[in-house]
């Protein structure tokens, strides 16, 4: 049974700020998170990042996010 991890990816701008986006990545575990979300992030063409941090969901996380298998979700 997969599980959301979140993770972190910080893009460095062309004005020298950085940028992190957090995404929740339904995965069995961190390091297929991370080589799912640098899987669709490549076929998107999105260069110049790096993954940050990935950490499993907690039970309350997992339960608000109803993350369904193989998703990928971007968070606010």
């Amino acid at each position: 049974m997969q599980w959301p991890f979140k993770t972190t990816v910080k893009f460095a701008a062309r004005d020298g700020n950085v940028i992190r986006l957090q995404y929740a990545v339904s995965a069995l575990s961190g390091s297929e998170a991370k080589s799912e979300l640098q899987r669709r992030l490549l076929g998107q063409e999105v260069f110049g990042y790096v993954v940050e941090d990935v950490v499993a969901a907690t039970g309350q996380e997992a339960a608000q996010l109803q993350l369904p298998d193989d998703c990928i979700q971007l968070l606010g």
